[in-house]
C-alpha cells in the first residue's frame, strides 16, 4: 500500500454510527459522492477506485432498509458509508494504514448528515497494535 510503512504495521480503524440523521442527505447520491472526495482531501489519501455508490430499495418489511451504500478504495485502505433512510441511520468506516485526524473526519461527516446522536469507536489494528496493547496492559 502506498504511504504505508510495512515495518510499522499498524492500521487505524474509525467506526461511526449516526442516528436521527437528515434523511434527505442520506438519500442524496451527489452529496455522498462529494463527501467521499472531501474525505480523501481531509485524510490526505489517494484514490485507487471509486467511489462506487449503489442505491438499495428493500422490500417494505425487509430489515435491511433502504438507502445508499458507498465504497472507495484508497492506497491507504478504504472508506465506506451505508445509509438507511427508513431509520435515519448511517454507518461509516474509515480504515487506513496511515494515521489521520479523527476530529476533522467527524466534523465533516456531522456537517453532512446532521445526526441527533453519534457513537464512535476507534481501533488500532495489526501487530503494532498488539504490542501497544501489551505495553499498556503491563504499565
Amino acid at each position: 500500500m502506498e504511504g504505508c510503512a510495512l515495518a510499522k504495521m499498524a492500521w487505524y480503524h474509525l467506526l461511526l454510527d449516526m442516528y436521527g440523521c437528515d434523511v434527505r442527505n442520506l438519500n442524496d447520491e451527489s452529496l455522498l459522492r462529494n463527501l467521499f472526495q472531501d474525505l480523501t482531501k481531509i485524510l490526505d489519501m489517494h484514490i485507487i477506485a471509486g467511489p462506487t455508490i449503489v442505491r438499495y430499495v428493500g422490500k417494505e418489511d425487509s430489515p435491511s432498509g433502504e438507502g445508499l451504500s458507498g465504497f472507495m478504495i484508497v492506497a491507504e485502505s478504504h472508506v465506506s458509508i451505508h445509509t438507511d433512510i427508513r431509520t435515519g441511520y448511517v454507518s461509516i468506516d474509515v480504515y487506513s494504514c496511515k494515521e489521520f485526524n479523527i476530529d476533522l473526519v467527524e466534523e465533516c461527516l456531522e456537517k453532512a448528515f446532521k445526526p441527533k446522536k453519534m457513537e464512535k469507536k476507534f481501533i488500532l489494528r495489526g501487530p503494532a497494535a498488539e504490542a501497544y496493547s501489551r505495553t499498556q496492559a503491563t504499565e
